[in-house]
C-alpha cells in the first residue's frame, strides 16, 4: 500500500490508470462523427467507468473521503446545468446542454479522485504522446492536400485548440528529461507545434498563449515573468500578423449577442435555446455576411458570452468560477514532486477556456472532457476525514447516464429503419386501379394506391392518387402529408409547407406531417419554428427518435 499527500494509506488502482491512459488515446485517435459523435461517446465511457469504479469503493468503504481546491466550482457548475435545465422553457432543447455540463462535474470528479489513487504521471505522458500521434496525421493530411488537416476531430478550429492543451505538457516533459527522452519529447512538442499552425486557428493559437501567459503569472517573479509575458506577446503579435487578412464576423455575432441577453437580463433565455433565440436579434449586417436560410449561426463563438445570454449572470458566474479557482490554484501550487506537471495541466485546461472566448468547441463535449480531465490530474484531492458517500457520484453517473444516452440510441433506431422505396406488390396496384375503376369515389382505394405508388418510386401517379383522396375527403390528413412529401422531393419548398400545415390543421396530433415540417424548417434555417413542433411531437410520443436527432442536427 502507498501513503497520500496526507498520509492516508491507499491501496493501487491499477485499472483506473489504465482507463485513463485509454482515456487520452480515443480523445487524440478516435474519429469525431456528426450526429454518433463517436470520440465524445467514446471519452463519457471512459468517465462513466472510472467514476462506476470510484463509486464502488466508496460503497465498500475502501477510500476516505476528499476535498479538492475545484470541487465547489466543478460541482456548481454541473449543479448550474441541471437547474437551468429544470428552467427551460423548452426541456428537450435544453436537455443536452445540461447534459454537458453534468459532464464536465464528473469528469473533472472522476479524475482528481482516480489521480488520488494512481499517479497522473502515465495518463500525461499518454496525453503528449498520443497528441503527437494527431498532429503526425494532420501533417499526413497536409502532405496529401487538405489546406487546413482536422486529424480526428472532424475541425481544424477543434484539432488546434486540442493542440493548444497539449503542448505545455510536452514543453514540460522536455524540460524536465534529459538525453534521448528530451529530444523525444522536444520531436513531439515540435510536431504539436506544426499541427497547429496548419490548423491556423485563431482560438488555438489565442488559446495557447493566453494558457502558457497565464502559467507565467501564477508561477515566475520578477524578470523571469517579465520576459515570458513579453515573448507571449511577441507571438501574439506575429499570429495577428499571420491572421491579418482573415474575415473576422465573431464582433458582429457578439454585439447581437449582447442584444439577446438584455432582452433576457436575468436568467437568460434559456440553456441551450441560443441558436432558436438568436436569429430574431441578428443585425442586417450579420445577415448580409451569414444569410439566413444557407447560414445558421448556432454558436456565439464565445462561451462566456453565450452562457451569459442563455443563463444570465448566475449561470456566466458558475462558469468563470472554474478557470479563475484553476489559476488560484495554479498560483498556490508551491513546490514539491510533480509540480511541473501540474502547473502544464493547469495551463493545458486554461488554454482551452481562452480559447473559448472566441471559439464554441466547449459545447460539443470532447473538449470540455479536456479541459476538466486535465484539472483532475492537476488537482490534489486530499483526504478529508469524513465518510466517503457512494449515493451522490453514483447518483450523478445515473443522471448524466439517463440524460446522454437518448440521442445515440435516437440516432441508432433511426438509421435502423428500412427505407421506404422498397418496391411494391404489382398485384396489389392491379386490384387498386380496378377497384377505383369500379369506385371512382373509394377514397380509400385511392390513398392506398398513392402509397403503393409512392413505394415503387411512381412519384407522379402517387401524387395524382393523393390528389384524387384529398378531393374526396377533405379531412383526412394523410394523403395532404404525403402530398408535402412528394413536393419535398420534387424540391418545392413552400408547397411541401402548405401541405404540411394542411394536414396539421386537419389533425394536429398526428406525428409524422409534424416531423416532416420541423425538417424542413431546420433545413431553412427556421429553427425556433422547428424545435416548437418537434417540442409538440415529444409532448406527445416522448421516446420519439426522429424528433430527437433533429435536435442533434440543428446543433450541427
Amino acid at each position: 500500500m502507498a501513503k497520500d499527500a496526507s498520509g492516508v494509506r491507499i491501496e493501487p488502482e491499477r485499472a483506473l490508470g489504465a482507463l485513463w491512459m485509454l482515456g487520452a488515446a480515443v480523445f487524440w485517435l478516435v474519429p469525431d462523427q456528426k450526429l454518433i459523435r463517436a470520440k465524445l461517446l467514446a471519452v463519457q465511457a471512459v468517465v462513466l467507468l472510472a467514476g462506476g469504479r470510484l463509486a464502488w469503493r466508496a460503497a465498500a468503504r475502501r477510500d476516505p473521503g476528499r476535498r479538492s481546491a475545484l470541487d465547489g466550482p466543478a460541482a456548481a457548475l454541473s449543479a448550474a446545468g441541471l437547474v437551468f435545465w429544470a428552467l427551460s422553457p423548452d426541456l428537450a432543447v435544453s436537455q443536452s446542454e445540461a447534459a454537458r455540463l453534468l459532464f464536465c462535474g464528473l469528469a473533472f470528479w472522476t479524475a482528481s479522485r482516480s489521480f488520488a489513487l494512481t499517479s497522473p504521471e502515465p495518463f500525461l505522458a499518454s496525453w503528449s504522446a498520443a497528441a503527437a500521434a494527431a498532429a503526425s496525421w494532420a501533417l499526413l493530411e497536409a502532405a496529401q492536400g487538405r489546406s487546413r488537416p482536422f486529424a480526428s476531430f472532424g475541425n481544424p478550429i477543434f484539432l488546434g485548440t486540442a493542440l493548444a492543451s497539449a503542448l505545455p505538457l510536452t514543453l514540460a516533459r522536455a524540460l524536465k528529461s534529459a538525453g534521448a527522452n528530451r529530444a523525444l519529447w522536444t520531436a513531439a512538442a515540435a510536431l504539436q507545434g506544426a499541427g497547429l499552425l496548419l490548423a491556423r486557428s485563431r482560438a488555438a493559437a489565442f488559446g495557447l498563449l493566453a494558457g502558457l501567459s497565464l502559467w507565467a503569472l501564477a508561477s515566475l517573479e520578477g524578470r523571469r515573468r517579465l520576459g515570458a509575458l513579453g515573448g507571449a506577446a511577441a507571438l501574439a503579435a506575429a499570429a495577428a500578423w499571420a491572421f491579418l487578412g482573415r474575415e473576422w464576423t465573431h464582433v458582429l455575432i457578439w454585439r447581437d449577442t449582447l442584444a439577446l441577453w438584455r432582452s433576457h437580463p436575468l436568467i437568460g433565455c434559456g440553456l441551450g435555446r441560443f441558436h432558436l433565440e438568436f436569429p430574431a436579434f441578428a443585425s442586417a449586417e450579420l445577415k448580409a455576411r451569414w444569410p439566413e436560410g444557407r447560414m445558421i449561426v448556432n454558436f456565439a463563438h464565445n462561451e462566456y458570452l453565450q452562457t451569459l445570454a442563455e443563463t444570465g449572470p448566475l449561470g456566466l458566474a458558475a462558469l468563470l468560477a472554474v478557470p479563475a479557482a484553476a489559476w488560484l490554484m495554479l498560483k498556490r501550487g508551491g513546490a514539491g514532486e510533480g509540480r511541473l506537471e501540474r502547473g502544464a495541466a493547469t495551463a493545458g485546461a486554461l488554454a482551452l477556456f481562452s480559447a473559448a472566448l472566441v471559439s464554441p468547441d466547449m459545447r460539443l463535449g470532447a473538449s470540455s472532457f479536456a479541459a476538466f480531465a486535465l484539472l483532475g490530474a492537476a488537482s490534489r484531492a486530499e483526504a478529508s476525514g469524513a465518510a466517503p458517500r457512494a449515493i451522490f457520484p453514483l447518483g450523478a453517473l445515473l443522471v448524466f447516464l439517463g440524460l446522454a444516452a437518448q440521442s445515440p440510441l435516437a440516432v441508432r433506431r433511426n438509421a435502423a429503419e428500412a427505407p421506404f422505396h422498397a418496391g411494391a406488390d404489382a398485384i396489389r396496384l392491379r386490384e387498386l386501379e380496378e377497384r377505383l375503376a369500379r369506385s371512382p369515389r373509394d377514397a380509400d382505394a385511392a390513398e392506398e394506391l398513392g402509397f403503393l405508388k409512392a413505394k415503387a418510386s411512381d412519384f407522379d401517379g402517387a401524387r395524382a392518387a393523393f390528389r384524387r383522396a384529398s378531393r374526396l375527403a377533405p379531412s383526412r390528413p394523410g394523403p395532404l402529408n404525403n402530398l408535402g412529401n412528394l413536393a419535398y422531393l420534387a424540391g418545392d419548398f413552400d408547397e411541401a409547407i402548405g401541405w404540411w400545415e394542411k394536414s396539421l390543421a386537419a389533425a394536429p396530433a398526428q406525428i409524422d406531417a409534424r416531423i416532416n415540417l420541423a425538417k424542413l424548417l431546420c433545413e431553412r434555417g427556421r429553427l425556433k419554428a422547428c424545435s416548437g413542433h418537434l417540442d409538440e411531437v415529444l409532448r406527445r410520443e416522448p421516446s420519439n427518435a426522429k424528433a430527437r436527432v433533429l435536435y442533434k442536427k440543428m446543433l450541427e
